[in-house]
């Protein structure tokens, strides 16, 4: 019996010393009836509780934190997890066990140079190139002593569930294989271009912008070239490239008897994508493809007291500038940096400016650096007027959900296509990094301050957003507990997953039909051809014989 039982059974002993004394049995019974529902409640937890196994690799903590979330809910809903990742607890939670891998590779904190991404096209080879060879890197986790050991299985564990990112790389499926495990997806952002395919999910580049693309959902004539292509060559990357390279790194360290990448992700159960149909637009799901934007945003916090007066006491309100946790925002080219000075010390609005160091050379008065700022709880306080933003999707599901505009500025990624979403909603306003000056910056500001109808359209946007039948948080525990209790849930792969490409497009069938209109066609001409010939060969037989008799008679 546990120490928890023992310590209840003690109190409600002494509560029967109290109450037999008192004379009060019926009381004494009510108090023994509850703690056996605890006890009942407890059991039946434990009994359905699952371990599961999380594979988060990727270096960038906007890839780990909405998975976190869902993590440190299971657990308390009874369920034991063991997390491969770079950010460990703080402090350590009972029944969330973390494999630091953070000593292998270069954590993606501050780290990225604007002025280097803020001269490279976005949408372009360059972000097919890089997720390249991102894939070396992610590989240097199967360094650690703790994921050997959990390849090997050194301890006899056993999982009874996998929960991995799908990003760029396949690599690290083969923990399904070994542990029999079925599998759930896990995207921090919209889903890759290659990812439908293995849930049969429909990815029509007509309408579906690709995630490296720079459009919204409609799209001229020669944006739907442009997006086809890059969707295009995006899975024509994954299948020459990154997946070869994936299956390497895995033969290598899972075994050579290890099943190929492209067969076990067809294996997975679902996909928890971090998007909704309120920001990106409809798009047609299968079953098995799960919305869950906007999991990581937490229940609102009070905010240090220090930022809270210096937002509190700015009458015309306060504009919140971050860039998130990769790029560093000091790394600004000069005469950007001076631009964004010069414009925000005109502004009655005071501004929060997330920077990684103390000082700032002619820093205005009305501006606030810090290093780091809880960020969702800034973005919930009715003063701040708008959201200053390289486009980062927890970013801008975070301002959505607060109604709050966006100016977005992006970089590389899916920040380009999230910043379109949010401004086709009339909710926010994109400018190019490239030709960011004091003109561009000044002109957008004061078109969402001036214009009532961003701020609208945002409160708008955040009302579709939040309205759900189910929290993303409640929804991505509900489809994770029914994976478990229906062993994998294989009812909900869909079997275009098992089709190939032409089968799926039905090109065979075009094919087979064209086919038998030919021969019918064919056929048909033939007919027609031979009866008109034989007809025309009677008909023409007793003419002939006329025309001898009558040279006969001459």
């Amino acid at each position: 019996m546990s120490t928890t039982y023992v310590i209840s059974l003690r109190k409600y002993y002494t509560k029967y010393i109290t109450l037999r004394n008192k004379n009060k049995i019926i009381m004494l019974k009510q108090h023994l009836f509850n703690l056996f529902l605890i006890i009942l409640i407890d059991l039946l937890r434990n009994a359905t509780s699952a371990r599961i196994l999380g594979i988060f690799p990727i270096r960038g903590v906007s890839h780990y934190k909405s998975f976190e979330i869902l993590g440190l809910e299971l657990v308390t809903r009874g369920h034991e997890l063991v997390v491969i990742n770079n950010f460990p607890q703080n402090n350590p939670v009972k029944g969330f066990t973390d494999i630091d891998v953070s000593n292998f590779s270069e954590i993606c904190t501050n780290s990225i140079s604007v002025e280097d991404f803020g001269n490279i096209p976005t949408g372009t080879i360059y972000d097919v190139i890089d997720l390249y060879f991102f894939i070396h890197n992610t590989a240097e986790v199967f360094k650690s002593p703790q994921v050997i050991k959990l390849i090997n299985n050194t301890n006899n564990e056993n999982f009874d569930l996998i929960i991995t990112e799908m990003f760029n790389t396949d690599m690290f499926l083969g923990f399904a294989y070994k542990y029999n495990a079925p599998i759930i997806g896990f995207t921090f952002s919209t889903m890759m271009p290659w990812i439908d395919g293995r849930f049969g999910n429909p990815n029509n580049p007509s309408y579906i912008p690709c995630l490296s693309s720079q459009y919204y959902n409609k799209m001229d004539f020669f944006q739907r070239v442009s997006n086809s292509l890059q969707t295009f060559i995006s899975i024509i990357a994954y299948k020459w490239f990154y997946l070869p390279l994936s299956e390497l790194y895995a033969k290598k360290y899972f075994g050579h008897d290890l099943p190929p990448l492209d067969e076990l992700v067809k294996q997975s159960s679902l996909i928890f994508f971090n998007g909704h149909r309120s920001i990106h637009g409809s798009r047609p799901l299968v079953p098995g493809v799960i919305e869950v934007g906007g999991l990581h945003i937490r229940q609102q916090k009070k905010i240090p007291q220090d930022l809270e007066k210096f937002i509190n006491e700015s009458s015309h309100g306060v504009i919140y500038f971050c860039m998130g946790s990769m790029l560093k925002a000091s790394t600004l080219p000069e005469e950007k940096r001076l631009d964004l000075i010069e414009v925000f010390s005109k502004l009655p609005q005071r501004v929060l400016w997330k920077w990684e160091t103390e000082t700032m050379p002619d820093k205005p008065d009305n501006v606030k650096l810090l290093k780091w700022m809880p960020q969702r709880d800034v973005l919930a306080h009715p003063n701040i007027k708008i959201f200053i933003s390289h486009g980062g999707l927890l970013g801008t599901t975070e301002a959505v959900y607060s109604g709050v505009p966006i100016i977005g500025m992006p970089f590389y990624g899916d920040q380009a296509v999230n910043v379109e979403a949010v401004q086709a909603a009339g909710a926010g306003i994109r400018l190019d990094f490239k030709n960011l000056n004091k003109e561009t910056l000044e002109n957008a500001i004061r078109r969402i301050l001036d214009d009532p109808k961003y701020k609208e359209n945002a409160k708008q946007l955040s009302e579709r957003f939040r309205d759900r039948p189910q929290s993303p948080l409640e929804t991505a525990i509900y489809w994770t507990e029914y994976v478990i209790r229906h062993k994998g849930a294989p009812h909900l792969r869909s079997a275009a997953v098992d089709l190939t490409w032409y089968q799926y497009l039905l090109l065979d069938v075009v094919a087979f039909i064209i086919f038998i209109l030919i021969v019918t066609v064919t056929i048909l001409y033939y007919s027609i051809k031979f009866i008109y010939n034989l007809i025309n060969k009677v008909f023409s037989k007793p003419q002939k014989n006329e025309k001898r008799s009558k040279h006969k008679d001459d």
